[in-house]
């Protein structure tokens, strides 16, 4: 094993801080645009006026932990999650899955291909619709 994968990458952790910490849409859509180079389905939720995202699977918390392993750029066993199941079983990552913080709303967005941070802030504000905050 070599040292890269002993270790996340310190810019995509910065990245996912924005899946456990309420933050601006423009963290949000900046991490996304960064997951929508692996993963096709991306979580996003609304608290108030601030947002979350996650990485998800319907598979289960394993298949969650190798494609959040991915993200990070590190091997799966060097690194422990915890996950929630939200909607029907999808599986997404939580900070305490004992007391999640609820969402407003949350939407699974699917992605075709990689997209822009610009891009990504359109189709999160086009699925939210009118349950996203006025401003």
């Amino acid at each position: 094993m070599t040292d890269l994968e002993d270790r996340p990458d310190p810019a995509r952790q910065r990245l996912l801080r924005s899946v456990f910490e309420a933050s601006s849409l423009e963290s949000v859509a900046e991490a996304v645009s960064a997951a929508t180079e692996d993963e096709q389905r991306i979580y996003v939720e609304r608290i108030g006026s601030r947002w979350r995202w996650s990485l998800t699977h319907r598979g289960g918390s394993y298949p969650l932990l190798r494609i959040a392993a991915r993200f990070l750029r590190v091997d799966h066993n060097r690194i422990m999650m915890g996950f929630r199941t939200v909607g029907d079983d999808v599986c997404v990552l939580c900070a305490d899955p004992d007391e999640p913080v609820p969402a407003d709303a949350w939407e699974v967005i699917d992605f075709d291909e990689p997209a822009s941070a610009m891009i990504v802030k359109e189709r999160i504000l086009q699925a939210f619709g009118s349950s996203s905050p006025p401003g």
